[in-house]
């Protein structure tokens, strides 16, 4: 049995690649990249092999680029849970990334304490997470942000932009294509996944209808995405800023929730890294 599968994953790994069910309508009003100073510090969480390149671009020449993930991999610089970052300084980073990975986080508020800590006064925060998207398995589900309350979670920075950048064509494209290869494979993984595959070639076409219909006034009632671009308000010294979220809860009731941090390996990279 284990051959057989082993088999079908090689030929579903030969097949050309699939079409993607995301239509880009909109370009960044504001580029988080080309706000920063010279040889800037840039905090990637949750990064996996994205070594800071996303939708925006890559990191500007000279950034010294710090990946972060929780399990190690191509292109991780540390290994650490992000509701715990002792290794840096507070405002030591000129900007923190955070793409897809709030979801997955037991405690958001808390990540959200860590990042405006970590950052410099007038530092860059950049964050994305699915909203009206199917669960993710992988390292966990528990939260979902419309980009309100994402709005809402990143109140103590100063609002640069934020929305939506997946809009309801896009959304009801990724929706469709897995309630028919629910409906079809029989509760079989194998063809669910299979049909998952073929099904984006023939519905390709729905996903660039939000070439025009996410600009419509009603777009915002159903989208997958969402995010937001933010700038840590300038502070003589970081104890004075404001107490929220995680922070404000341990303020008011004098008891802080613990997250075990995962071991930190590479313990001298910060100290001896050379910019990238």
């Amino acid at each position: 049995m284990n051959t057989v599968k082993h088999k079908l994953m090689r030929i579903y790994g030969s097949l050309p690649r699939v079409p993607s069910t995301n239509y880009k309508f909109r370009s960044f009003d504001v580029n988080p990249y080309e706000l920063l100073p010279p040889d800037p510090v840039v905090l990637d969480l949750a990064s996996n092999t994205s070594r800071g390149t996303y939708g925006f671009g890559a990191p500007p020449a000279g950034t010294r680029l710090i990946c972060l993930d929780i399990e190690a991999a191509e292109g991780v610089d540390i290994v650490a849970d992000a509701h715990q970052l002792p290794f840096l300084e507070s405002g030591s980073v000129d900007c923190v990334l955070c793409v897809s990975f709030l979801y997955a986080a037991r405690h958001p508020d808390q990540v959200i304490s860590e990042v405006y800590r970590v950052l410099k006064p007038g530092g860059i925060f950049y964050v994305s997470v699915p909203y009206v998207f199917p669960r993710c398995s992988d390292p966990g589900d528990f939260y979902r942000f419309s980009y309100t309350g994402l709005e809402v979670l990143c109140e103590e920075f100063e609002r640069l932009d934020g929305g939506f950048n997946r809009g309801p064509a896009s959304t009801m494209h990724e929706l469709i294509v897995r309630f028919l290869a629910m409906m079809f494979c029989f509760n079989r993984p194998s063809l669910y996944t299979a049909w998952r595959y073929f099904l984006k070639w023939p519905l390709f076409w729905i996903k660039y209808l939000d070439r025009f219909m996410a600009r419509y006034s009603m777009a915002s009632e159903i989208y997958s995405g969402a995010y937001f671009i933010g700038k840590k308000p300038g502070c003589p010294k970081y104890e004075n800023a404001p107490a929220f979220g995680y922070a404000a809860a341990t303020e008011r009731t004098g008891r802080a929730r613990t997250v075990e941090p995962t071991t930190v390996y590479a313990a001298n990279y910060l100290r001896n890294r050379q910019p990238s």
